[in-house]
C-alpha cells in the first residue's frame, strides 16, 4: 500500500518539498518477509544517517529487487528533502533500471523532472507509468499538472477528468481541476469543483479560499464574503482569506473598510499580494 501523500503537493507549484511528498507516496513498502534489520529502512535516523545507511545497503547488494528499489527510493526521498534533486533523480533512474516494469519508479522520477521544470521528460515518464498501470489516478493527476504548467490546458483537463473518474473522493483532483477551470475562465465549473470539495470535507480551508477568489473574479461579492469568513473561522491567520475579506469589504463599502485585513495579511505573508495577482485579480 502506498502512502497517500500526494495531497501535499501544491497545485500552484511543484517544489523540492513537493517532490519529497511524491516520493513518500510512491515508496516501496516491504512485505512481511522483507523487513531486514537495516537502518536504511527503520525510519528512526536523521536524513544524513539514512542516506549513508541506504548507500551501504545498496553497495553490499541484495537478492531482492524490491528492497534495492526501496533503498534507492529512500535515498531519493532524503536527497530531495535536502534540495539535491539531481542526485535524487539519479537514484530514481537506478530504481527504473533495476525493474523497468515498475510504474511507480517512473512516477517518482517524473515528479523530479517536474520539479526541475523538465516537463517533456516528466510527461515521457508518466506516459510510461500509465502504459504500465492505467488504473492509478495519481499518474493522471501529475501528468495533468505538468501539462497545465506547459499551458496545454486541453490535455491537462483530460487527465484531471480521468483522475476524478478514477478517484471520485480524491480532493486533490477537484482542487487541481478547479484551478485549471479558473485559468480557463470557466468560473462556474471551477466553483462546482471547489463546492464538491466542501461537500467531501466541510473543514477544507483552501476550498473556501479558492472558491471565494473565483467569486471575486466573477464580481459576485455577496457569495465571496461568506467563503472568506468560513476560511477565517477555520484558520484566523490565513493570509489569502484575509486579503479576500479585505477586498470584498473595500469593494462593497468605503475603500478603507478592508485596510485592517489587508495590512494584517501583508504582515503575516509579505508576498501574499503577488499570489493574488497571479490569480488574475486586479
Amino acid at each position: 500500500m502506498r502512502f497517500r501523500a500526494f495531497s501535499l503537493i501544491s497545485a500552484r507549484a511543484l517544489t523540492a518539498g513537493a517532490f519529497t511528498a511524491v516520493l513518500a507516496l510512491a515508496a516501496v513498502p516491504a512485505t512481511a518477509e522483507e523487513k531486514p534489520e537495516d537502518p536504511c529502512f527503520d525510519g528512526k535516523l536523521s536524513i544524513k544517517e539514512v542516506l549513508t545507511a541506504c548507500e551501504a545497503f545498496i553497495a553490499k547488494g541484495s537478492d531482492s529487487k524490491k528492497l534495492l528499489i526501496r533503498a534507492h527510493s529512500v535515498r531519493a526521498l532524503g536527497l530531495s528533502a535536502t534540495g539535491n534533486l539531481d542526485k535524487a533523480l539519479d537514484e530514481m533512474t537506478a530504481a527504473v533500471e533495476i525493474d523497468p516494469k515498475r510504474a511507480n519508479s517512473y512516477f517518482m522520477r517524473a515528479a523530479g523532472y517536474d520539479a526541475k521544470k523538465n516537463y517533456d521528460k516528466a510527461i515521457a515518464d508518466l506516459d510510461t507509468a500509465i502504459g504500465l498501470n492505467d488504473a492509478d489516478a495519481d499518474f493522471y493527476l501529475l501528468r495533468g499538472r505538468v501539462y497545465a504548467r506547459k499551458n496545454d490546458f486541453d490535455k491537462a483537463l483530460a487527465d484531471m477528468n480521468k483522475k476524478v473518474e478514477l478517484d471520485p473522493k480524491g480532493i486533490n483532483g477537484y482542487s487541481s481541476r478547479g484551478e485549471l477551470y479558473r485559468k480557463r475562465k470557466e468560473y462556474d465549473l471551477s466553483i462546482a469543483d471547489y463546492t464538491k470539495i466542501t461537500e467531501l470535507d466541510d473543514r477544507n480551508i483552501m476550498a473556501y479560499v479558492d472558491r471565494g477568489w473565483v467569486y471575486v473574479l466573477k464580481d459576485d461579492l455577496d457569495k465571496a464574503a461568506p467563503d472568506f469568513d468560513n476560511a477565517l473561522k477555520l484558520q484566523n491567520n490565513n493570509a489569502l482569506a484575509l486579503v479576500g475579506r479585505g477586498v470584498v469589504k473595500s469593494r462593497q463599502g468605503e475603500p478603507t473598510d478592508g485596510s485592517a485585513d489587508l495590512a494584517l495579511a501583508k504582515r503575516l505573508e509579505p508576498g501574499v499580494f503577488d499570489e493574488i495577482r497571479k490569480l488574475g485579480v486586479k
